[in-house]
């Protein structure tokens, strides 16, 4: 080989890393815009989906809870204050999985409690899905609120049996969705009880 071909080698071969290298630093900032979108796209279209839907369950369960605590003269009592639900969130960035199926779990106990005050639920050993069945199946709550409900259990479902990894946005979506049909089983359980006490 004489320095010539040598040489001609040397360019061919560090041609294409040196441009890269010049357009990665030129376009810097435009690169680093463009990388969350990347993320996504790899993540396929199911994640994709199951981030549209997670946001559509919040965007229903803000309408429904408008409507539904707006006619409501009954006042509830927050478990969570304002710091707790940011921790929630912020935990949704850690383990965005793990805050939907704990956010899930809210439901299910308000879910339960309502159920056993009814009288559809007597086991608190029951499974989750023979309680969720018990009161979905029932007439105490409106059909909208059994849409929601239905919704926010098939998309908890689809994380348990991971065949989705959701991002941190459609947890977040997801916590918050949760915590407004808490809130919203929460009334339904105490106007229950007061038309139970108002019978007697």
């Amino acid at each position: 080989m004489d320095w010539l071909t040598f040489t001609s080698e040397v360019i061919d071969s560090l041609a294409w890393p040196v441009v890269i290298l010049v357009l990665g630093v030129t376009f810097r900032r435009q690169v680093s815009n463009l990388i969350p979108y990347l993320r996504k796209l790899k993540a396929g279209p199911v994640e994709a989906e199951f981030e549209m839907d997670a946001r559509q369950a919040l965007a229903n369960s803000e309408k429904l809870s408008g409507q539904f605590l707006k006619g409501s003269t009954t006042k509830i009592e927050k478990p969570t204050d304002e710091k707790e639900a940011i921790a929630k969130l912020i935990g949704a960035r850690n383990d965005p999985a793990g805050m939907i199926i704990e956010a899930w779990t809210g439901i299910d106990g308000a879910l339960f409690r309502l159920g056993k005050q009814t009288g559809l639920v007597v086991d608190p050993l029951e499974s989750i899905s023979s309680v969720y069945k018990s009161i979905v199946s029932s007439e105490l709550l409106s059909d909208e609120t059994k849409r929601l409900v239905m919704e926010l259990y098939e998309l908890r479902n689809r994380v348990a049996h991971a065949r989705v990894k959701p991002t941190v946005g459609a947890a977040q979506d997801y916590v918050l969705a949760a915590d407004k049909v808490i809130d919203m089983l929460e009334v339904q359980r105490k106007n229950t009880d007061s038309i139970e006490s108002t019978k007697n």
